[in-house]
């Protein structure tokens, strides 16, 4: 997937629901070569995502007294290039589309020259807080959506590639207290650098262009997982059921296409 990034640049932030944010890059960001993590990256737009909707009245702090919340089910990062140290970054988002009760927003990230660095689309799911599942859209929420919301600025297929069914297990992973975010589970960033630290063919710099990362159900405290990986996809992974030949069948918690 590349992008054009011509239209990336062209594309106009909305008014009436566009957020704009600046970050600068810290050490903890920053990768052996000086420049950020992509991790990093996902932080600052996970960060901004949530101002954006604070706009909107459609935060955590504007749901939960309501039961439901968003939660991240897909984002599609894609890098022109990575920003360094110390770079004063400028990051604009908006939703960008409401369809089959799943929300989108997108990203587009400049560096401190004013160049863009990145670009992302990610889906929205509401949460119900007490049955952890899916909750339908009530009235309310619908009538503060944007109309009509932002551009797209990327044409990311419905359906993303599914992986292997080769995945080889590679890294145990056991959820700790301190990789949990605000909902109780383990925070997509996380998730999302457990993925990468497998990944990265054991480069200390491992910077792909991209990955388009799903996250279909919860990790919690104390959850052993595995990283399995075959060439560009991988998983995190949960065994709960037995085939009835006795064979553990695991189920995937995310799913990951690196793009490098």
């Amino acid at each position: 997937m590349t992008p054009d990034w011509s239209r990336v640049a062209q594309a106009q932030m909305p008014a009436n629901c566009g957020w704009q944010g600046h970050y600068r890059v810290r050490y903890s960001e920053i990768g052996a070569n000086g420049r950020t993590t992509l991790p990093a990256l996902a932080d600052y737009m996970q960060d901004s995502a949530g101002w954006g909707a604070k706009d909107l009245q459609l935060a955590y702090d504007d749901t939960v007294s309501r039961g439901v919340a968003w939660v991240l089910a897909r984002m599609v990062i894609l890098v022109h290039h990575y920003p360094s140290n110390g770079e004063a970054l400028r990051l604009e988002t908006w939703p960008s589309g409401f369809s089959h009760r799943m929300a989108s927003r997108d990203w587009r990230l400049y560096d401190e020259a004013g160049d863009i660095c990145a670009v992302a689309q990610s889906f929205w799911a509401l949460f119900d807080l007490k049955q952890r599942r899916a909750a339908p859209w009530p009235d309310w929420l619908v009538a503060r959506l944007p109309d009509p919301p932002g551009p797209k600025l990327l044409e990311v297929s419905p359906r993303p590639a599914s992986p292997p069914e080769d995945l080889v297990a590679r890294n145990t992973m056991i959820a700790q207290a301190s990789d949990l975010d605000i909902y109780g589970h383990v925070n997509n960033v996380r998730l999302m650098q457990w993925i990468l630290g497998t990944t990265n063919n054991g480069l200390a710099n491992f910077q792909p262009n991209g990955i388009d990362i799903q996250f279909r159900a919860e990790c919690r405290l104390h959850d052993r997982v595995m990283i399995r990986q075959t060439d560009d996809y991988a998983a995190i992974s949960r065994t709960e059921n037995t085939s009835a030949a006795g064979h553990a069948l695991p189920t995937d918690l995310v799913r990951a296409r690196i793009m490098r």
